[in-house]
């Protein structure tokens, strides 16, 4: 059978082996790959077998033609995520800390790995490190902190697949960390009516947490969107805390931005503190500060959003309720209005959710009365009282 003769990509060449000075045959190829950055790339590979080059050069050119070849690249793994975090314009000031501090592992131990040589072992290696908190300056880090780093690693790498930089996403490889979602823990109805009834100088405060508002929005609250006539507030700024600095912004979402009308006890609470607000403005003077917030000090300034969780614990503490988390009053807000009866899509509303299943999933808890009640309907007479729970 005649030999087939080499095609023009494939040059058969005589060299000396490195290792032992003889000569020996080798087959280059010199391919082109296209187009990058308006210059047209070569290839250039030896093999050691004609075989081995031909091989090389159809999948080279399969690769082309369809447009998925990928061109080596010395993008390291750290430049590869600033690139993406610089790329995200519309991310908040507090979501682009997040995602840089989820991301930072990644950076500071794998950062130095040309993203293209990036393997699903390096992510693995590094996930077990952090469960044993076995990385350098960080403590144990969570299934949900490991899985929150590793979706964003995800992210990272399929813009660079769009991109045409790497060939697979690795992250989707790495298992994801069974993670059970804590649950909230949730003040009870005589609780919430408890600290709805302590007189104190930011009862006002407490009373917006206690009708479903976060703290940031809470904190960005300003008298201009309280309407005690038309007893509404409106839900128009989350200033929050970035590090060292406080932000103010648009709320979490599109449906956080929402008008509540709220009940009269709410609106003589919320009169009370404006009244308060205005003497303390006349007895400073000019010193007073702006006082534009519902959340200010006595010389009028706004408080720090941490000072509203610091606040709230010593509360607690003088009430002697057994501490949960400020936005767990928000939780309290959402399971009441669902023991009650509330359309879980109303309770969306409110709380400025996006969906009902989101409502109905993450802040409808059960508690022991609401137990009590649900084991009294299999009695064999029920009344509306059995089952009234509260």
């Amino acid at each position: 059978m005649k030999r087939q003769q080499l095609p023009p990509q494939i040059r058969k060449l005589a060299v000396r082996d490195r290792r032992t000075g003889k000569p020996v045959t080798r087959y280059q190829v010199t391919v082109d790959a296209g187009v990058v950055e308006g210059k047209r790339k070569q290839i250039r590979r030896r093999f050691t077998t004609e075989a081995e080059a031909r091989a090389e050069l159809a999948s080279v050119q399969a690769s082309v033609a369809a447009g998925t070849f990928i061109h080596a690249s010395k993008l390291t793994t750290a430049q590869a995520i600033e690139g993406w975090l610089a790329a995200k314009h519309r991310l908040k000031p507090s979501t682009r800390r997040s995602h840089t501090t989820g991301l930072a592992p990644i950076r500071d131990e794998l950062g130095d790995t040309l993203v293209q040589q990036l393997t699903k072992r390096d992510v693995d290696t590094l996930v077990g490190r952090l469960r044993a908190g076995s990385v350098e300056g960080r403590k144990k880090w969570s299934p949900r902190s490991v899985n929150h780093m590793l979706g964003l690693l995800v992210a990272v790498l399929e813009d660079q697949q769009r991109q045409g930089h790497v060939v697979r996403n690795v992250a989707k490889l790495v298992d994801r960390l069974p993670a059970d979602r804590p649950e909230m823990k949730t003040l009870t109805q005589a609780e919430m009516f408890q600290i709805l009834d302590h007189e104190c100088r930011d009862r006002q405060l407490w009373t917006l947490a206690l009708y479903g508002l976060r703290r940031g929005e809470i904190a960005g609250l300003r008298w201009e969107n309280v309407d005690l006539v038309g007893k509404t507030v409106t839900v128009a700024e989350n200033r929050v805390a970035v590090g060292s600095e406080i932000v103010s912004g648009s709320p979490k979402s599109k449906r956080s931005l929402r008008t509540l009308p709220m009940p009269d006890e709410v609106v003589e609470v919320l009169k009370t503190a404006r009244k308060r607000q205005l003497e303390e403005r006349m007895g400073l003077g000019e010193a007073y500060g702006p006082g534009e917030y519902v959340a200010c000090d006595e010389a009028g300034e706004p408080y720090h959003p941490n000072l509203l969780t610091f606040r709230w614990g010593k509360l607690l503490e003088a009430l002697k309720i057994d501490h949960v988390r400020l936005h767990d009053a928000r939780h309290s807000c959402a399971t009441l209005m669902h023991l009650r009866g509330v359309p879980i899509a109303v309770i969306a509303a409110w709380m400025g959710h996006a969906s009902a299943a989101f409502t109905l999933a993450t802040y409808a808890h059960s508690q022991d009365e609401a137990l009590r009640a649900a084991a009294s309907s299999f009695g064999r007479d029920v009344t509306t009282r059995d089952t009234d729970s509260g």
